[in-house]
């Protein structure tokens, strides 16, 4: 079969017996030569060969690995309205602006009625309280969109949602409804605000997200695509039903431009699967994977969100008075739920926002790790925010991998600073430089929709962990270039358990890369966030112009 050898005057490999070279050559996908570009082209004189130097000028590097994110929900999202305060990228290339006031959300969902159709509330997406002055909505400003239609919000974390009148009614959710997070007010009555679990009351029997399900798929893989994502994640994800095979169709198609790794949400599947059955069900899943579209670490979530002031902190708690942490998972539920998959040779990755919920998995999993030893489980902590140096320390001695959130510095670093945690605590959020002098394997991650996909934006805040305002946020914390291109390449890999596959530019791994327009490890660091993606190329097969 025909060789392509890709020339490059930078290519960086992160492979440490050759950092740098001017040439890939790929055969059925992979990668069979890599090195001086004299060298490579020697080694296959003798073999039908193409040299593409499309990508000369340019800078090649390992695909880009944004190791948690939800691809169908990115792309689902696209086609409602966007009430976030910062301007969004759309699929289609379009930006859609944002809300700088709470009236302009108001208005932009009534546009939202005068058009709706259909037997599904008006929904929006991305609407932050934090951003206007803590001020919330309720049912009752939602009520002024409309009185009759139901309408239905959800918060930039995806943690909190808002909801009209109309929609409480049809879904009946009433003073008497006793679930946890339906916030009430002083005589007993639903505000129209709902919290983590409560979410399951107002998307129940409605199908946002979920129409169009292959326009979903695409346009989320478009959005990773012009990131420079090579591979894309899914993590709490439905993996059942007529959605979830339509996203398999496709993601497994040729034309394809991602991989994508997956992880089932074993909280949202329990409610439909018994537990015998869900395990069944999710190890045909792992057995049925594919290089293009597989199973990876199953998801559980432990608490909330930070900025939503549901994430489960330690000891003092929240700044003020506006506390209303969930510790959904503690250690004991953990140990229940998570032991009969370690058993079975899953990798766990469990959402901990708050440093208590980090000590309660990490009670979880050293339990279950003395109980029932694994070599290599690789578990896993999402966002894991504020994980002290103890914690990491303790990471790294039970072989837990840690995926932070460095996005958040940015987007909610003066947040944190001064009104949920104070700049004593708030300093040490995403502290990747201290996770890695404990020697615990890290990614850097958007989590998108919640922030827009980008690895390069997500190296700049690890890199420069400068807020909105300028400040920077625990400059003690700031790692190299280098170390936050490793995270986004060969520590995804690693943390998806793909590092023997992807993540360097090595012979017999798949040929994914990332093309850049400029060298990320000699720029200004205050410069990263702004390199070009000139292209991706996936299996050896370009997928972008």
């Amino acid at each position: 079969m025909s060789v392509t050898v890709y020339r490059s005057n930078t290519i960086i490999t992160l492979d440490p017996a050759c950092p740098t070279a001017t040439a890939i050559a790929v055969r059925d996908g992979r990668i069979l030569h890599v090195g001086d570009a004299r060298d490579v082209l020697d080694l296959v004189r003798e073999i039908p060969h193409v040299i593409n130097d499309d990508y000369l000028d340019d800078v090649i590097v390992p695909g880009f690995i944004e190791a948690h994110g939800h691809l169908f929900g990115d792309g689902a999202l696209c086609h409602y309205a966007w009430l976030g305060f910062d301007d969004r990228r759309r699929a289609d290339g379009r930006t859609a602006q944002g809300c700088q006031y709470v009236s302009e959300v108001i208005d932009r969902l009534r546009e939202e009625v005068a058009q709706h159709e259909g037997d599904d509330p008006v929904f929006g997406f991305g609407f932050d309280p934090v951003f206007h002055d803590g001020r919330t909505l309720t049912r009752h400003d939602l009520d002024a969109v409309s009185a009759d239609v139901p309408v239905l919000v959800m918060n930039a974390s995806g943690h909190i949602a808002y909801a009209n009148s109309a929609h409480l009614a049809r879904q009946d959710i009433t003073s008497a409804t006793t679930d946890p997070g339906v916030i009430k007010d002083a005589s007993g009555e639903p505000v129209g605000e709902f919290h983590e679990t409560a979410l399951a009351l107002v998307l129940a029997n409605t199908k946002i997200l979920g129409q169009n399900a292959e326009r979903a798929v695409r346009d989320g893989a478009s959005l990773a695509r012009q990131a420079g994502c090579t591979t894309a994640s899914d993590l709490a994800l439905f993996a059942a039903g007529p959605a979830f095979e339509t996203y398999r169709n496709v993601a497994n198609g040729e034309d394809f431009p991602v991989r994508v790794v997956y992880s089932p949400h074993i909280g949202d599947m329990s409610r439909v699967f018994s537990s015998d059955d869900l395990l069944a069900h999710v190890t045909r899943l792992r057995e049925e994977s594919t290089d293009r579209f597989f199973c990876g670490p199953l998801k559980w979530t432990a608490d909330g969100s930070i900025q939503g002031f549901t994430a489960a902190l330690r000891w003092p708690g929240y700044c003020g008075d506006s506390d209303h942490a969930y510790l959904i998972l503690d250690a004991d539920t953990l140990i229940e739920q998570v032991t009969p998959y370690h058993r079975a040779g899953f990798q766990a990755a469990i959402h901990t926002n708050g440093d208590e919920a980090t000590e309660q998995a990490l009670r979880a999993i050293e339990h279950i790790l003395t109980e029932h030893a694994r070599p290599d489980h690789r578990h896993r902590l999402e966002h894991c925010q504020m994980a002290s140096r103890s914690m990491f320390d303790k990471m790294a001695r039970l072989g837990v991998g840690a995926n932070l959130f460095a996005n958040h510095i940015y987007y909610w670093g003066d947040i944190h600073r001064t009104r949920t945690m104070g700049a004593d605590r708030a300093r040490r959020m995403d502290a990747a430089a201290t996770a890695l002098a404990a020697g615990v394997v890290i990614s850097l991650h958007s989590d998108h929709p919640v922030t827009p996909v980008d690895p390069l934006f997500s190296m700049w805040c690890a890199v420069n962990r400068v807020t909105r305002s300028g400040h920077v946020l625990g400059p003690h914390d700031r790692i190299t270039a280098a170390e936050a291109l490793q995270a986004v390449t060969l520590g995804s890999a690693y943390l998806i358990h793909r590092d023997d596959e992807l993540g360097s530019l090595e012979v017999g791994k798949w040929a994914d890369f990332t093309v850049l327009g400029d060298n990320p490890l000699t720029v200004d660091p205050m410069t990263l966030k702004d390199i070009p993606v000139r292209g991706t190329v996936v299996a050896g097969r370009r997928t972008s112009e």
